[in-house]
């Protein structure tokens, strides 16, 4: 391929918000092992190639010099019609972008024929070693690989604290990425921009399959694949806001209520209908100390409530109440305006299990919000694997 052509593919990849897409291939392929000291420069020259800066041969040769000798070529198709062609030609190292048919040597290595350019659908994010979950922080993706240590979770905020080569390669790899906490057997990745998790699930899935490979790892905990009946990371956006002196004072009084009294029920159910919302926000919790009748038909209002607030303690404290009756609250609770508020419900019919609830779920899959659509992916998924 002529240079001119080559620097027209590598700007367009850029123009094109293709750049996350073809580093995830880079990394999972070929430059997953490189090593720590040597991310940095890496990631600054990718940068610079897929960009509209002038590419050098003195560029081509630092790069080939940092990643080293090697051996292997591949060849992936990306979205606009855009090939993206790298490895080792004669030991050294290049990339080699272009239209179909023009990038690289003629033949790929057996079995690294060019894969589809378009972002496989969300069901099929679930085919791998590793799952990805929503959680209710909308900028956080969590990550179920298999054992990786047995120690507490290590939480990294920038590539400056990283001390692990693994999360290194997130870093390098993606400059939307705004921390990353590794678990025993997960990992959560947040970005600075919840709404690009559309276009990044999949990249990020591949460069941590690339660097948590699972015959490096242990296997998966028992019953990993039930993707929301397990605690969740300590990644989660609250269903409420911090205390205040209103939230304070309902606990004091809310709390203090002996709910075998007759009389103290009613004062829960009249707070449940206050005027005021952090009462209504405090009585949708305390009502799971009430008998099942009386909390059913409060929440079934308060799951009406004009808050926001109101009604995601509300759908918090059903999932936690964990009873099968409350199925056709949580259903209604899917429709509710508040993308949160349906993603904790669905969350509450998958530990229920999803399946009697399946029509209920399934328009979900093209929810307006990416972490709700996520989260009925995996759930119907999980009812595909039985």
């Amino acid at each position: 391929m002529d240079d001119v052509a080559r620097d027209d593919s590598r700007r367009g990849i850029a123009a094109r918000g293709l750049t996350p897409v073809a580093v995830a291939h880079l990394t999972r392929d070929a430059l997953g092992r490189i090593e720590l000291e040597k991310l940095a420069p890496v990631k600054r020259l990718l940068k610079q190639f897929f960009s509209d800066a002038p590419w050098t041969a003195d560029d081509d040769d630092a790069l080939a010099a940092l990643v080293g000798p090697g051996e292997g070529w591949w060849q992936h198709g990306l979205d606009g019609g855009f090939d993206f062609a790298f490895g080792w030609q004669h030991g050294r190292f290049r990339l080699e972008p272009g239209r179909p048919g023009t990038a690289g040597p003629a033949t790929a290595r057996a079995g690294e024929a060019a894969t589809p350019g378009a972002l496989e659908t969300l069901e099929e994010t679930f085919d791998g070693a590793i799952v990805p979950e929503a959680t209710p922080n909308p900028r956080t993706i969590r990550f179920v690989t298999g054992n990786i240590h047995s120690g507490p979770s290590r939480w990294y905020e920038s590539a400056a604290q990283v001390d692990d080569p693994r999360v290194a390669q997130v870093f390098a790899a993606f400059d939307e990425v705004a921390n990353v906490l590794v678990g025993p057997d997960f990992v959560a990745i947040g970005l600075r921009r919840a709404d690009r998790w559309e276009q990044l699930l999949r990249p990020v899935l591949r460069v941590l399959e690339a660097a948590f490979p699972p015959e490096e790892i242990g296997p998966r905990n028992a019953g990993a694949d039930d993707v929301a009946g397990r605690a969740p990371v300590d990644v989660r956006a609250t269903a409420v806001p911090p205390s205040g002196r209103a939230i304070d004072r309902a606990w004091r009084e809310l709390r203090a209520l002996n709910l075998d009294a007759h009389d103290d029920v009613e004062r829960l159910l009249a707070a449940a209908s206050s005027n005021d919302v952090a009462t209504r926000q405090v009585a949708s919790r305390v009502l799971i100390d009430a008998g099942t009748d009386v909390a059913d038909k409060a929440w079934a209002v308060l799951l009406r409530d004009a808050s926001r607030t109101v009604r995601r303690a509300t759908v918090d404290t059903m999932v936690d109440a964990r009873r099968p009756a409350l199925r056709p609250l949580l259903e209604a609770a899917l429709a509710d305006r508040d993308a949160w508020t349906r993603w904790k419900a669905l969350r509450g019919l998958v530990d229920l299990g999803v399946e009697p609830s399946r029509d209920a779920v399934l328009p979900l899959e093209r929810d307006t919000d990416f972490r709700v659509r996520l989260e009925a992916a995996g759930a119907l998924r999980g009812r595909d694997r039985g």
